[in-house]
């Protein structure tokens, strides 16, 4: 005898099978169609965005299906589960019934090419290691289902919420697979061929149902299974629009078509392109700049939102919603969802979403990093609020006072542009508008000194700490001055696109009017925007984060490091104990928006002091609270997220937390003051650096 089954052994009418088949997938097409009309209803992806001039071009312009696409990047990130595993065990058990369905699916795919195909497939030792595979990831489909529903139902979670499709989903599974093999071990008893010991699962129920049914039972309990299996499995199919199985489709779709523009940069409006379009009478409806109801979504962000499957990771780690504030990311996405299917236009703001739920976001970008279905919580945030504060002017009054200032005075602090080169003084630094004109075209390096460093007395010091550095090295560089203005981060992130962009458009026209091409910078925030926003207005510049520069002269000249005098940071030349212990915060936008995690590291350890990285460190590093325009912004609602980011700091040992942003650096500070500690301090890389130095 010849290892193989009979496919249709001990069934009857059997084509009664595709007409089962034809329902479910209409009723399947149909769902998807659905969808895809959803998202259609939002704007096209470039209609009221800008072309992107960096990254690759992801469609702009274009309606749903005309994107370009990734399918190599996004298989790994399917079957790699990276993103999924980031949390191990609900990872592993996803993983479980994932690549136990995938296999299935394909087996039962291989059952139709050799039916319809008339390929002889499934015969000989093919057909043995295909039956040991199936039975054994069948089992592991099972474990994960069971576990599942264990983690589900019977543990508590704070960030996800059941509902009842989800019983629904784990029951069909679980029904699925159970008469699966039911109907395996009812075959195997009553036909008993010799190899069937390869199909362990089939085999040992096999065992059982012959020692309870007699041969005819076990025929019409096989058959009757058969078609119960069979009803499931249609039944499954057709219930996928219509359920959170949705993300089998979502996900991979969302993950296929990335984002154009950098991971630390907002997507722009087009202010000009939108009037002349209403102008010309393309438009019949009024221009929205932001979103006010899901339609003023882009379909891309529409479909974003469909890929969201609960898991809650986002709340799990958002620091605004952990310290106790009104914004849960998961909550977003699905009020958005919610009122997309119900197309009503409703406003999202004052309606669904409270106001101080998009307003509680620092824009840390923990929640995207948290999310293994690739969706963009942030941006969807700032359009909400540039709906609420562009085409409504409903600022929090503290931000309208900071865009006020930018507006007259070019900085958020409101201090006179003439004080911009006070923290220069004494220190010889050239400053551009006071350099020849033959001298200024030969420029090779340009300090950004940045708000803080300019304004704030604390980090006027980090910023003189950076300007000695280079001069020690033998840098020639360069200051703006009183000519340098707010790079517009704050104004952007709040949602005031236009005072942005008129600021950024000032900021690139002088810099390219001084031929400037490459650029450095102690703030991340001013990185992250002249690095990643700037080229969408054809500002391209080389921009480096003061720690990324420093670690570079270090591999050049090793002797900034030389015979460091005695200091608090290394009293009578001990190294790495409790006296000179660092633990080092990462800043949102040097790590998440620019995955920038080793110069400041690389920097802190070759100085030989002792080093302890906090629990919630690197990508999963927790906010100073002091982003999203809440350096200006105080919400008074819950605990203090910068008090919550000190505490890590300090249960770590270390009387040094080292960071490398002045919103950080003056978080931490007040974190540390409210706490009454004195005998730890909150130093930038660069004055450690300093005082190892001498300097």
């Amino acid at each position: 005898m010849f290892p193989t089954r009979e496919i249709f052994w001990n069934i009857d009418h059997h084509q009664w099978m595709y007409v089962l088949f034809a329902l479910s997938l209409g009723f399947f097409l149909y769902g998807i169609y659905r969808r895809y009309l959803f998202w259609s209803k939002g704007r096209p992806v470039g209609a009221i965005r800008l072309r992107q001039t960096v990254a690759q071009d992801d469609g702009a312009g274009t309606r749903p299906g005309q994107g370009q696409a990734l399918p190599l990047q996004t298989l790994w990130l399917i079957f790699s589960h990276r993103e999924i595993l980031k949390e191990k065990w609900p990872g592993v058990i996803h993983g479980l019934i994932f690549f136990g369905f995938f296999v299935l699916f394909i087996g039962t795919c291989l059952i139709a090419i050799q039916l319809h195909l008339h390929w002889p497939i499934l015969y000989g030792r093919f057909y043995l290691y295909y039956s040991f595979t199936l039975d054994l990831f069948g089992a592991l489909m099972l474990l994960g289902i069971v576990l599942a529903s264990y983690r589900r139902y019977l543990t508590e979670h704070k960030h996800f919420k059941n509902r009842p499709e989800d019983a629904v989903i784990l029951g069909l599974l679980f029904l699925i697979l159970v008469t699966g093999f039911l109907i395996e071990g009812s075959r195997i008893a009553v036909l008993n061929p010799p190899w069937e010991t390869c199909s362990p699962v089939g085999y040992q129920i096999a065992g059982l149902l012959k020692a309870l049914l007699r041969e005819s039972s076990l025929k019409s309990l096989h058959r009757n299974l058969w078609w119960f299996h069979l009803c499931m499995a249609m039944f499954f199919i057709a219930y996928i629009p219509y359920s959170n199985l949705l993300h089998l489709i979502t996900v991979p779709l969302n993950l296929f078509l990335p984002h154009a523009t950098p991971r630390g940069a907002l997507s722009p409006i087009d202010f000009e392109q939108a009037l002349n379009r209403s102008g010309s009478g393309q438009a019949a409806e009024k221009n929205v700049f932001g979103a006010i109801t899901p339609k003023d979504f882009t379909w891309k962000q529409l479909l974003d939102v469909d890929a969201c499957m609960r898991c809650g990771r986002c709340d799990a780690y958002c620091p605004a919603t952990l310290s106790g504030k009104p914004l849960r990311p998961q909550k977003i996405i699905l009020d958005v969802k919610e009122q997309m299917e119900k197309d009503v236009p409703t406003p999202l703001m004052d309606g669904k979403i409270d106001p101080m739920e998009a307003w509680s976001c620092t824009a840390c970008l923990t929640c995207q990093e948290a999310c293994p279905a690739g969706i963009e919580h942030l941006q969807k945030i700032i359009d909400l609020r540039r709906g609420h504060g562009l085409m409504l002017g409903k600022y929090p009054s503290e931000i309208i006072r900071t865009m006020k200032n930018i507006e007259t005075t070019k900085n958020p602090y409101g201090f006179s542009q003439e004080k911009r080169e006070a923290w220069a003084e004494g220190l010889g630094i050239k400053v551009l508008h006071q350099e020849p004109v033959g001298a200024r075209r030969a420029m090779p390096l340009l300090f950004w000194v940045g708000c803080a460093g300019a304004f704030d007395e604390r980090n006027r010091k980090a910023v003189r700490a950076f300007a000695k550095i280079l001069q020690k090295a033998g840098v020639d560089f360069t200051i703006l001055g009183r000519e340098e203005r707010c790079n517009g981060d704050p104004l952007r992130r709040v949602g005031n696109e236009f005072e942005f962009q008129r600021l950024a458009r000032e900021n690139i026209e002088l810099l390219k009017r001084y031929n400037i091409k490459e650029i450095v910078t102690c703030c991340p925030h001013c990185f992250n925007t002249l690095k990643n926003e700037y080229p969408q207005f054809g500002g391209h510049f080389k921009v480096w984060h003061h720690t990324q520069y420093i670690e570079r002269l270090l591999s050049r000249m090793p002797f900034l490091m030389d015979n460091p005098p005695k200091s608090p940071f290394n009293k009578g030349g001990k190294r790495g104990t409790r006296e000179e212990m660092i633990t080092y915060h990462d800043p949102c936008y040097l790590g998440r928006h620019n995955d920038i995690y080793e110069p400041p590291r690389n920097i802190l350890k070759r100085l030989g002091l002792g080093f302890k990285e906090m629990e919630s460190s690197r990508n999963k590093g927790f906010c100073c609270g002091g982003g999203g325009g809440h350096m200006w912004m105080e919400l008074r609602l819950g605990r203090n997220i910068n008090e919550m980011r000190t505490e890590q700091a300090l249960g770590t040992g270390a009387n040094i937390i080292a960071t490398a942003c002045p919103f950080c650096l003056t978080m931490l500070t007040n974190g540390l003051k409210a706490k009454n500690i004195g005998t730890v301090k909150v130093l930038d890389v660069v004055e450690i650096i300093g005082n190892r130095c001498g300097i």
